[in-house]
């Protein structure tokens, strides 16, 4: 069924009188992977297999309808909360996280899942569907992968143009964030982030306008003016005490740039900055959207001396066995275990199995999200080999940094 057809239908029943209503979107991961693999027959077969799936879960009186070839719609009438609306959410979610099977294949798709409701969200089917869309696109950077949409949330998007003309004239600015060596107490490198002020818009969140980058294309140009951006006033500090590190985030949406292991290798030789200087951060959820992909071109940077940190470790739908094959120097615990860990036993177990798990797969481990001492010297304790948040050090422009190091 196509959108206008089917908004069509969604504005009939809120014109009979729906009482609520709740429009889920799902959309299928990793199918464009694996029709290059097996061809258009076998992918139109996980649509039609991933469409049985759905209908399993659902409701008599809840309507299913594919919309694309990932991607499908799911009406639910007469919902009593939006709990409801998010327990099928879920529901969908845990679905498939065991395989499709048919014919001879079996193959993993995990699903992203954005919901909105009638009339919290909205009183027409365009709407409605937008705001399904806003909810999925906020879902895929969640744990959950599902995610109900939040009022205001169109607030904190803005027009692709402004991003094109920011990296343009080069309106954005990289700041540093200090990163502890916990056996040595001393600063042993940063991690660098882009930050983004707006003339007219004010501050804009790097969680925004990097999604926006990642959906526009504009994620190369970004990269780019990240790689250099960082590599140029690390090179600058790095003058200043050679022994300092520095971990710069790449989106592995970038991963299909042929040429991308030169840009790297061309910018570090342009700013004079060693390989081995240089940590790539990539976080495990996105690496895992397409990890045959990811590990062949974390080998290729591997072997071109950088090192690989899983960001965001144990938030993401991890996979042991995928692991094993990605060619990673760190694992970074997701500060959402390390926030909760003093007050909650099993984040803190959670916490000392990752620092465990790293040892033993011979990577350093970095904790995110620090915010007070006690938690410190926990991690500390735990063996933790770094750590960076708050209590540590802010973030702190680029430009503010190489003055204070010069200064001494």
């Amino acid at each position: 069924m196509n959108r206008a057809e089917l908004s069509r239908r969604l504005n009939a029943r809120i014109e009979a009188g729906a009482s609520s209503l709740g429009v889920m979107l799902v959309r299928v991961q990793r199918l464009q992977e694996f029709r290059l693999v097996h061809g258009y027959e076998a992918s139109d077969a996980v649509g039609r297999a991933a469409h049985e799936r759905i209908r399993e879960l659902l409701r008599p009186q809840d309507e299913l309808e594919q919309v694309a070839e990932n991607e499908f719609i799911v009406l639910l009438p007469g919902l009593m909360n939006p709990g409801h609306a998010m327990l099928a959410a879920t529901r969908a979610v845990r679905a498939f996280e065991t395989p499709l099977l048919f014919a001879e294949h079996a193959v993993m798709t995990p699903v992203a899942v954005g919901v909105s409701l009638f009339p919290e969200h909205g009183d027409d089917a365009t709407t409605l569907l937008r705001r399904a869309e806003i909810a999925l696109r906020d879902a895929k950077r969640l744990s959950e992968r599902c995610a109900l949409y939040s009022p205001g949330t169109e607030r904190m998007m803005v027009p692709y143009e402004w991003l094109h003309d920011a990296l343009r004239t080069n309106r954005l600015e990289a700041h540093f964030e200090p990163i502890l060596d916990l056996r040595r107490n001393a600063v042993c490198g940063y991690e660098s982030l882009a930050r983004w002020h707006d003339p007219d818009g004010g501050p804009i969140r790097p969680d925004v306008f990097i999604r926006l980058a990642e959906d526009t294309g504009l994620i190369a140009e970004l990269t780019r003016w990240s790689l250099n951006a960082t590599f140029r006033h690390a090179a600058a500090i790095r003058a200043q005490d050679p022994r300092l590190r520095f971990s710069v985030n790449v989106s592995p949406r970038v991963f299909g740039q042929r040429d991308l292991v030169q840009q790297i290798t061309g910018a570090l030789s342009v700013w004079d900055m060693p390989s081995d200087a240089v940590t790539l951060e990539v976080t495990e959820s996105a690496l895992m959207e397409d990890p045959l992909t990811s590990i062949s071109m974390l080998h290729t940077l591997r072997e071109a001396g950088l090192g690989i940190a899983i960001d965001d470790f144990g938030a993401g739908y991890s996979s042991l066995a995928y692991l094993k094959q990605f060619p990673a120097t760190e694992l970074k615990i997701d500060r959402s275990f390390v926030a909760d860990m003093r007050h909650d036993l099993r984040s803190a177990r959670v916490v000392r199995a990752i620092i465990d798990l790293g040892h033993q797969l011979d990577l350093q481990v970095v904790a995110e999200g620090i915010e007070d001492a006690e938690t410190l010297e926990v991690l500390r304790a735990l063996g933790c080999d770094r750590a960076q948040g708050y209590h540590i050090g802010r973030s702190t422009p680029a430009s503010f940094l190489l003055d204070r190091v010069a200064t001494g």
